[in-house]
C-alpha cells in the first residue's frame, strides 16, 4: 500500500513485516530492500535432533459505545464494498470486538544429519477457542490449517460486529505436517516443500503478503515509523513476520551467487486461487555490494470476484458521499514482473553508497471492460546514502507507473475499518494483496524521499520528508483500461481531471538516560487533490497525524516493562468532512522466566471519537475498548 495513510495500514504487522526497512538503524537507500540470501550453515550436527517452539495466548477484549454497530455494518456483512466506520483499531486495522479467545500452537522440527546431507520435517498442531475474530487478529499468526487469512475454513470465521462476548465464538483443533526440507552438508543446495518463506527477494518485484493479525507486543508505532524497534527482550521475536507461501522452493549457493526457484500458492479466499512462479539470482559480495535479477509470474483462477477497480467485466459506478466508487468483476488474471537491482559503493573515501532498481510489469485478464488495452508499466528507483560518524543521510527518487504490478489478489478476510479512499485495493485494504512492497510509494506515483538519521548515542533522532505526485489522473476512461490502478483517489470525468499530491513527514527521537528509554514517534501524512468547478465530490484535502510517546525500562536482565500513549487522527475532507481520532494507552511487560520460557502481558485502553462517515445515518462512531493479551512461549 503506497501511502499507508491513516486508517489504511496495519501498524504492528508492518513494523514487524518489514524488518529490513522499518527496523533498520540507518536510512537505507531503499525501503524496497531485498532479503539477504540464507547464510551458509555453521558447525553441523550429525544424527537426530529436534527444535520445538510452543505458545499459548489468552485474549480478552471488551467494547462499549454506539460505534460498535456502525450504520454500514449490515451492508458490509452482505458484501457491499462500503466499509464501516468503527469499531477498528486505526493503528493496525484489526477489529475491536468483545470476546475472549484462547490460542495454542506447537511446532516441532525434526532434523537428521547424514554424512552428506540433512533431512528435516516440521509438524505440529494448533488450537483456538472462543472469539474467532479476536483469535484471528489479536494473537500470533494462527497455525496454517486454522488460519482464515490463508484461506483455511476450520474456524467458523465470518464478518461480525458482535455487541457482547460470545457473539462470534468457535472452536477448532488441527494437526498436520507443515513442511519438509533436504539440504546438502556444505549448504550448497536446499529444497523445501510445504509452507515456507523466501530466502531472498527484491521487494519491488515480489513481496510476501503482510500479516493481517497483530503480533502481541508491549510497544506501539505508526506503520511508517522510523523506529529502531519496539521495546522487547532480545529473544522475543514474533513467530511470523509475513504470511507464508505453500509449495516447493529450491535454493542453490555457490561462492557469491545464490539462485532461488519457487512455485507456490499464494494466500487466497475460499473459491479463489493464485499461483506464483519465481526465479531470483543474487550476487552478494559483502560489505553492501549486491547485484540481483528476479522474475515473478502470478496467475489467478477460481470464481470471478467483485473488486473496486472498473477495468474488469461489467464495470459499474456507485455515487457515495466520498465520491464515485467503481466496481467490476475480475477473472483469469496474469501478471509478470521482472526487475534488476544493484547496491554498490559510489565512493569508499566519502562513505557514499548507491542503489538502482528497475522493474517492468505486464498484466492482462480474461474478462476486461476494454479488451486489448493492457500495456506494460515500469518501476524506477535511484538512491544515494552517505554516512559521517553517527549521522546518515539518504535521498531516493521513485517512479511507479499506473500499470506496474496491479494484479488484484484477494486474501485474508474482507474486513477493514472505514477509509476515505475506496478506490485502491491495497495490501491492507479490503484484504487485497498487490504482489509488491508498496509501503514507500504506490502505483501511479512519482517523487522523492529524504532521510537523516543520527544513531548510537544517548540521544538518537530520525527524520524523513517524502513528496509524491500523481503521474496520470484517474478518469472514468483511463480507469477502465486493463491494469490501470491509482492509489486512493476515485475516478473523475475526463473534462474535470486534476492531479493529486501526497506528503509525508516523519520524526522519531530516543533518549536513553540511566532510568530507562524515552521515545517519541510522529508521522503526518497529507493527501490533496483539487476539484474542478462543478465537481466538488472530487476534492480531497486531509491529513493523518499519528504520534506515540513510549517509556520503557529494563528492570533486570530478564524483565522489560513499557508504558505508551498514542493518538491517530484523520481530519479534513474526502468529498465529505472527516474528523475523528483514536487514543490508545498501553502498558506491558515481558519476562524471561527460564532460558527456555518467556511470558508477555499487554493491556491497552482505546477511546475513539469523532464525526460519523455516514452523516445521514445520524449514528455516533464513538466507542471505548479494553484489550488484555497474555502469551506464554517455550523454546526447546
Amino acid at each position: 500500500m503506497s501511502l499507508a495513510l491513516g486508517a489504511f495500514v496495519a501498524t504492528a504487522a508492518s513494523v514487524r513485516a518489514q524488518p529490513d526497512t522499518a527496523s533498520s538503524p540507518q536510512p537505507a537507500a531503499s525501503a524496497q530492500a531485498a532479503a539477504s540470501p540464507a547464510p551458509s550453515p555453521t558447525a553441523r550436527a550429525r544424527g537426530f535432533r529436534t527444535i520445538t517452539d510452543a505458545a499459548a495466548t489468552y485474549i480478552d477484549q471488551s467494547t462499549n459505545g454506539p460505534g460498535r454497530s456502525p450504520p454500514e455494518a449490515a451492508g458490509f456483512v452482505a458484501g457491499s464494498p462500503l466499509a464501516p466506520n468503527t469499531p477498528y483499531d486505526l493503528f493496525s486495522s484489526a477489529p475491536d470486538v468483545p470476546g475472549i479467545a484462547g490460542i495454542g500452537a506447537w511446532n516441532t522440527t525434526a532434523i537428521y544429519g547424514f554424512e552428506k546431507f540433512d533431512a528435516s520435517l516440521t509438524g505440529g498442531f494448533g488450537y483456538a477457542n472462543g472469539s474467532v475474530t479476536n483469535a484471528s487478529y489479536w494473537g500470533e499468526s494462527l497455525f496454517p490449517a486454522l488460519n482464515p487469512h490463508l484461506g483455511a475454513q476450520a474456524l467458523p470465521y465470518r464478518i461480525a460486529f458482535p455487541l457482547h462476548a460470545g457473539g462470534d465464538d468457535g472452536t477448532a483443533f488441527r494437526a498436520s505436517i507443515e513442511s519438509g526440507a533436504l539440504a546438502t552438508a556444505d549448504g550448497a543446495l536446499r529444497v523445501r516443500g510445504g509452507y515456507f518463506d523466501l530466502a531472498q527477494t527484491d521487494r519491488f518485484v515480489f513481496a510476501q503478503p503482510a500479516l493481517t493479525n497483530v503480533n502481541p507486543a508491549i510497544g506501539l508505532a505508526p506503520a511508517e515509523s522510523l523506529t529502531n524497534g519496539l521495546p522487547s527482550l532480545g529473544d522475543w521475536a514474533p513467530d511470523a513476520t509475513q504470511l507464508p507461501l505453500d509449495g516447493i522452493d529450491a535454493v542453490a549457493h555457490r561462492d557469491a551467487a545464490t539462485l532461488e526457484l519457487t512455485n507456490a500458492a499464494l494466500p487466497s479466499l475460499p473459491g479463489e486461487s493464485a499461483r506464483l512462479t519465481l526465479g531470483s539470482l543474487v550476487f552478494d559480495r559483502g560489505e553492501g555490494t549486491r547485484f540481483s535479477a528476479e522474475v515473478a509470474h502470478v496467475a489467478t483462477g477460481g470464481l470471478p470476484f467483485l473488486t473496486t477497480v472498473p477495468f474488469g467485466a461489467n464495470p459499474a459506478y456507485l455515487t457515495t458521499p466520498e465520491g464515485v466508487l467503481p466496481t467490476s468483476t475480475l477473472d483469469g488474471q496474469r501478471e509478470t514482473v521482472a526487475g534488476i537491482r544493484g547496491a554498490f559503493h559510489v565512493s569508499t573515501a566519502a562513505a557514499l553508497d548507491g542503489i538502482v532498481e528497475i522493474g517492468r510489469a505486464w498484466y492482462d485478464a480474461t474478462d476486461a471492460a476494454l479488451p486489448g488495452t493492457s500495456r506494460p508499466g515500469g518501476f524506477y528507483h535511484a538512491g544515494l546514502t552517505q554516512t559521517h560518524g553517527r549521522a546518515t543521510a539518504s535521498l531516493d527518487v521513485y517512479r511507479m507507473e499506473p500499470r506496474y504490478a496491479t494484479i488484484i489478489l484477494p486474501y485474508g478476510v474482507p474486513e477493514n475499518q472505514w477509509s476515505a479512499a475506496l478506490a485502491w485495493p491495497g495490501q491492507w485494504l479490503k484484504s487485497n494483496y498487490q504482489m509488491i512492497d508498496n509501503t514507500v510509494l504506490g502505483v501511479n506515483r512519482q517523487g522523492y524521499r529524504f532521510r537523516y538519521y543520527v544513531d548510537k548515542g544517548p540521544l538518537e533522532a530520525h527524520a524523513e520528508y517524502t513528496d509524491l505526485r500523481q503521474i496520470a489522473p484517474e478518469t472514468t476512461v483511463t480507469a477502465e483500461e486493463t491494469g490501470f490502478v491509482d492509489g486512493y483517489y476515485l475516478p473523475e470525468l475526463p473534462s474535470q481531471a486534476t492531479f493529486g499530491r501526497q506528503k509525508r513527514y516523519a520524526f522519531w527521537a530516543a533518549w536513553h538516560p540511566a532510568f530507562g528509554d524515552l521515545t517519541f514517534d510522529v508521522v503526518d501524512d497529507t493527501l490533496y487533490r483539487p476539484a474542478a468547478a462543478g465537481a466538488p465530490l472530487d476534492g480531497v484535502s486531509y491529513e493523518v497525524p499519528q504520534a506515540v510517546l513510549t517509556f520503557d525500562r529494563r528492570l533486570s536482565q530478564n524483565v522489560v516493562a513499557s508504558l505508551a500513549v498514542g493518538r491517530y487522527a484523520m481530519d479534513g475532507r474526502f468529498s465529505e468532512p472527516i474528523d475523528f481520532a483514536e487514543r490508545i494507552y498501553l502498558a506491558g511487560v515481558e519476562l524471561k522466566e527460564t532460558p527456555k520460557s518467556s511470558l508477555l502481558l499487554s493491556f491497552r485502553r482505546t477511546t475513539f471519537a469523532g464525526v460519523s462517515t455516514a452523516p445521514l445515518a445520524g449514528t455516533s462512531p464513538d466507542f471505548t475498548g479494553s484489550l488484555l493479551v497474555i502469551e506464554q512461549r517455550l523454546h526447546l
